[in-house]
């Protein structure tokens, strides 16, 4: 009695061997399955192609929806910043593969024991959700290498 699974070594060879099947089919079978191959590619390359265009309407938008944007990023780090007198420093940088874009701040620590002291704070901004989570910056700019 053979064995129910194709891949157990009592079985017969051709049940075995992908390549053992493939050299018994009939060669109509064989052109069909290689279409088959070709074709699901193209399948999925069309919906790449699909889902990047739908995200490209992000990135032709108009000046004034780019300035909105902006205005909403700055907005929400802003408010998310544990930062007195947060401000931004510098210019928004969007990661569109990630659908984040990040802000640098400045501002003041607000511990006493920092005793007033400037800090920095990174901004990254999740477009999808509306979400700004800050992070310290300060140690952006260290020069020292830690072993």
């Amino acid at each position: 009695m053979a064995s129910p699974c194709p891949l157990h070594p009592s079985a017969p060879a051709a049940e075995r061997s992908p390549s053992a099947r493939a050299s018994s089919a009939s060669p109509g079978t064989r052109a069909r399955s290689a279409s088959r191959r070709v074709r699901m590619p193209g399948l999925v390359g069309l919906l790449l192609v699909t889902t990047a265009l739908a995200d490209g309407a992000a990135l032709a938008s108009s000046p004034d929806a780019w300035r909105a944007y902006d205005r909403k990023v700055r907005t929400a780090c802003v408010a998310a910043s544990r930062l007195a007198a947060a401000r931004v420093k510098g210019k928004r940088v969007d990661v569109l593969d990630l659908d984040i874009s990040a802000l640098l701040l400045e501002g003041t620590y607000t511990q006493p024991h920092m005793r007033g002291q400037k800090g920095l704070e990174l901004c990254l901004f999740e477009r999808r959700s509306g979400r700004a989570k800050v992070a310290d910056g300060d140690r952006l700019f260290e020069t020292e290498v830690a072993p």
